[in-house]
């Protein structure tokens, strides 16, 4: 069976740690937009969502600037790479319970 593909957009929540009044506390500050394409394998079990699933990753905007190759760089496109899987499998599995 062959892959099926679908663009997707989502706003990834960019946080850190920082100690206030001696407490660990997780500030947002801000949102990276993520543009991409997801494929999707029918034939691969559900249990299974690194054959089931698949995305390639055309855009993180930062401000509306292309940030992409400077996470590469820095190696921290992989959490993203994982966010963006467990996104567009949550879209395609809502989709598929609906028509069930």
């Amino acid at each position: 069976m062959r892959k099926e593909k679908k663009e997707f957009h989502f706003n990834y929540p960019l946080q850190h740690k920082v100690v206030k009044n001696l407490k660990i506390v997780t500030e947002h500050v801000g949102d990276l937009m993520i543009d991409g394409v997801g494929y999707f394998n029918p034939s691969a079990s559900r249990l299974d969502i690194t054959d089931r699933y698949a995305v390639d990753i055309d855009f993180v905007k930062w401000n509306g600037t292309d940030i992409k190759p400077v996470l590469e760089v820095t190696g921290q496109m992989e959490d993203i790479e994982e966010a963006a899987i467990r996104y567009f499998a949550g879209i395609l599995e809502k989709e598929m319970d609906k028509a069930a």
